[in-house]
């Protein structure tokens, strides 16, 4: 089904095998609250979704404190925060409250009701959006994220808000060297449908990739690497994050949270990382109600969408050129540099241009050749403009 935008939407009915999982029933959730022995109605869903527990099955019975206290759960750490918690695949039931309000709770005959059901014939939804190469190139960027979280703002709306807002920009580019697949699941069960669905296209044609995660907060600046911490991905998200901050936080795959395990699963293995502000799992308002519209910010989110376009911008420049001529070429008469030498008239621009023309062999990439610089990718594009006009460089094919 297309959507608003182009963006492509599918369904996988709920009973679907893929590969060692089973789409499960969809949960549907309506109300659910506590009633105290005094009358007062507590945990109501219609209030914070984050107070019943996630796939919870129905309830309405009526019980001791001490029996309610086995289905509550709390974060005695955080204890004014409602904790986020998910029940996987098992059928139980429960409500979230913070530890201080259940401190407060008296003795007595408690009412617990959640009215919720699973449909065996519900499905799971995720969708795609492909924006082709403006050069015929099939060679394709992956940036995922997922919805699923329920009332969190870093841990969910901040991976497709600034998911968004890159298919905006992706489109508005006149050049794009590569073809960008954004693809927008379920995490965990839905990236592993949408790989079972689109295994030999991705297998084919992903040259790198990335999940977006937790990137709308003012805190650090993150990266996931892959499980080889040498792909494309991890080459170009290591050049980038150093140039955006000065504390950059890199994490190996034991750090792995997110999509990145299934799209880096051995036999598929397309070398993704995760990018984020914080990272999941490392800051205390992760799967809390403290992940709340507070938390996330404009600056926040700004910064995680220059992180995310600027590493794209650093992967479309990213070729190998192999310098003309023999020797350095004549770059005065061509008026790429000053032709009169006076003692103290360096010029750093100047010497930037040959040091990019003498590091063309034709086997160092962009990124290399900016790493020995020093700068980054993404400010040579005029350096190599210039010189592509002159034909001073020329491209190595690397598809071949």
């Amino acid at each position: 089904m297309k959507l608003l935008g182009g963006v492509e939407r599918f369904s996988i009915p709920s009973g679907t095998q893929v590969y060692d999982w089973r789409v499960p029933p969809e949960w549907v959730i309506r109300d659910g609250y506590i009633i105290t022995p005094n009358g007062k109605k507590i945990c109501q869903f219609k209030e914070h979704n984050l107070h019943i527990l996630n796939y919870s099955a129905p309830i309405d019975k009526k019980l001791s404190l001490d029996e309610l206290k086995e289905h509550i759960y709390t974060i005695p750490e955080l204890p004014n925060a409602i904790a986020y918690v998910t029940s996987y695949y098992e059928r139980r039931w429960g409500f979230c409250i913070s530890y201080n309000e259940l401190k407060e709770l008296p003795d007595g005959e408690y009412h617990a009701f959640i009215d919720s059901e699973f449909k065996d014939d519900g499905e799971l939804n995720y969708a795609h959006i492909i924006i082709p190469s403006t050069t015929g190139n099939t060679k394709e960027i992956l940036i995922s994220s997922y919805l699923c979280h329920p009332q969190m703002a870093n841990n969910e709306l901040s991976g497709p808000t600034v998911w968004s807002e890159l298919i905006r920009w992706v489109r508005s580019l006149k050049h794009r060297e590569y073809t960008y697949r954004f693809v927008i699941v379920p995490e965990t069960i839905g990236s592993i449908c949408y790989i079972n669905r689109n295994f030999k296209t991705l297998k084919e044609n992903v040259v790198a990739g990335f999940v977006l995660s937790c990137i709308g907060d003012d805190g650090d600046y993150s990266v996931v690497l892959s499980p080889d911490e040498n792909s494309l991905s991890d080459i170009a998200t290591l050049h980038t994050i150093k140039h955006i901050t000065k504390e950059p936080k890199i994490y190996k795959f034991l750090d792995r949270g997110s999509d990145e395990r299934q799209y880096n699963t051995p036999n598929l293995n397309l070398g993704v990382t995760t990018i984020c502000r914080s990272l999941f799992g490392h800051f205390d308002e992760y799967h809390t109600s403290l992940d709340d519209l507070d938390f996330v910010t404009p600056s926040g989110l700004e910064g995680g969408f220059n992180y995310a376009r600027n590493l794209i911008e650093n992967l479309e420049i990213n070729k190998k050129y192999i310098l003309t001529t023999i020797c350095e070429p004549n770059l005065g008469s061509r008026g790429l540099i000053g032709t009169l030498s006076i003692k103290g008239s360096y010029n750093v621009e100047y010497k930037k241009l040959r040091t990019f023309l003498a590091y063309c062999n034709g086997k160092r990439s962009v990124i290399e050749i900016a790493d020995i610089l020093g700068v980054e990718a993404r400010s040579l594009k005029p350096i190599i403009d210039k010189l592509l006009e002159f034909e001073l460089i020329k491209e190595i094919n690397t598809k071949d």
